[in-house]
């Protein structure tokens, strides 16, 4: 038997490196996941900065003017609230109301401090303030504007 030549066989020819394109299913799943997941993140950080930007301003606000008037004062927080807060949920609270919404994000021991400003908050807001409740209010503004407001409870419905 004569053994075929080895000059007559072709080279074996190697396929080419496998591309990346078109990716496979799963890739393009992790590819959107990851794109929709950045772009919530890079609106929520918008926000939270513009919410932040406006609680800055307000403390500015409070801080260039220390003899406010209550409705000045009120303003401003019911302002810096709507940032965070549908507007029904804060064009609700008045009064006693408003007090106790301001008070909700304080410790105990800081809404024992405040507690005095629920019991004259109707006579003060709708009479003659007087100043020991200006001075209290306003102390109690600068320390809600020092919180975190979006931890608050309410704020996860905006």
């Amino acid at each position: 038997m004569q053994q075929p030549s080895l000059n007559n066989l072709n080279d074996i020819v190697e396929p080419g490196a496998a591309s990346w394109w078109p990716p496979s299913w799963p890739t393009i799943a992790i590819a959107i996941a990851l794109l929709v997941g950045t772009a919530f993140f890079i609106f929520w950080l918008i926000r939270r900065r513009q919410q932040s930007h406006i609680r800055k301003i307000a403390i500015r606000q409070l801080q260039q003017d220390r003899n406010i008037s209550i409705e000045e004062l009120t303003v401003i927080l019911k302002r810096t609230a709507l940032a965070y807060y549908p507007r029904e949920f804060v064009a609700e609270k008045h009064s006693r109301q408003w007090i106790s919404f301001l008070l909700t994000p304080l410790s105990e021991k800081e809404k024992a401090t405040y507690e005095s400003l629920l019991n004259e908050a109707n006579k003060n807001f709708y009479g003659i303030a007087d100043n020991n409740f200006n001075q209290q209010y306003y102390e109690l503004a600068h320390l809600w504007l020092s919180k975190d407001l979006s931890k608050q409870p309410g704020a996860e419905d905006v």
